[in-house]
């Protein structure tokens, strides 16, 4: 190879690095994203790890998720390497049909509770066709992905023993209750917990807290907030839904906190770094 070769291969390879630096740079690798999608009056969330794995945290209704999804991951990966259901209710699994349609779904998270409904019955078909591993997420237990932790805090191993016998009167009950942690940082996952769960379960200071229960009251209390002390407070929530959340006694608790509120209604799709708390909103 002659000096001119060996000076064009060096330029193309130099290009090629700087090239794959930018696409990693674009998507935000290297850094944990917690993406709180704007599904409308629902749950629907995606974080992407250092590596660049998904996971998506229930769906929310409608098929907004997955444009969301689109919208933060490169179009030529179709794949989830974990998706959770926190608990069967349309305004957290419809979208996550969506997902399995347009996704391969590796591993499902998923407590198994039922919901005597059509939706639950597709649901069920579309993940039986997808052909995910299913795991049943038990308080103890760690799922881990690309470095970071998933920590199970709910629901309870004897409650799957309680709900084989009887369902949940509250399906919100059932919600999985996960804590990221990362690098020193955490973020709770609280579905549509309970207030009087949570206050059980939550151990600790985290800097990012979605609000159980779209705001609201029966999933925020005082004394959630004083265990958990979050920094970032995420409302997943509709415009003029029909419900009237999130809660006024919630956000006076949150602002009494001095915590960051952060809502779906008012500023779309909702990105927060959990390593440098920036947050980049669709409004932005």
């Amino acid at each position: 190879m002659d000096g001119k070769s060996k000076a064009i291969l060096a330029v193309a390879v130099c290009l090629l690095v700087l090239g794959i630096l930018a696409i990693a740079a674009s998507f935000g690798l290297g850094r944990v994203r917690i993406i709180a999608c704007d599904v409308g009056q629902g749950d629907g969330l995606l974080v992407i790890t250092p590596g660049g794995n998904d996971v998506v945290i229930d769906g929310g209704p409608g098929s907004k998720i997955a444009d969301c999804l689109s919208r933060y991951m490169p179009f030529w990966d179709r794949k989830i390497e974990i998706m959770v259901l926190t608990h069967p209710q349309q305004d957290h699994m419809e979208g996550q049909m969506a997902v399995f349609a347009n996704y391969k779904v590796e591993n499902m998270v998923t407590t198994g509770v039922k919901n005597d409904t059509e939706l639950y019955r597709e649901w069920q078909k579309a993940l039986v066709l997808e052909g995910s591993k299913v795991y049943k997420p038990v308080a103890g237990d760690s799922i881990n992905v690309d470095g970071v932790n998933f920590e199970v805090l709910w629901p309870a191993g004897a409650r799957y023993d309680i709900w084989q016998e009887a369902p949940p009167s509250d399906v919100n009950e059932s919600s999985v209750i996960l804590r990221l942690n990362y690098g020193g940082q955490c973020a709770y996952f609280t579905g549509d917990i309970p207030k009087e769960i949570l206050e059980l379960v939550a151990n600790g200071h985290c800097a990012v807290l979605k609000v159980a229960h779209h705001g609201s009251k029966t999933g925020t209390s005082q004394k959630v907030l004083e265990e958990t002390k979050p920094e970032i407070a995420i409302i997943q929530v509709g415009k003029n839904n029909r419900f009237g959340h999130p809660n006024k006694e919630v956000l006076d608790l949150l602002e009494t906190a001095r915590s960051k509120i952060l809502r779906n209604d008012q500023l779309g799709d909702i990105e927060v770094d959990l390593d440098s708390k920036r947050v980049i909103t669709g409004n932005n």
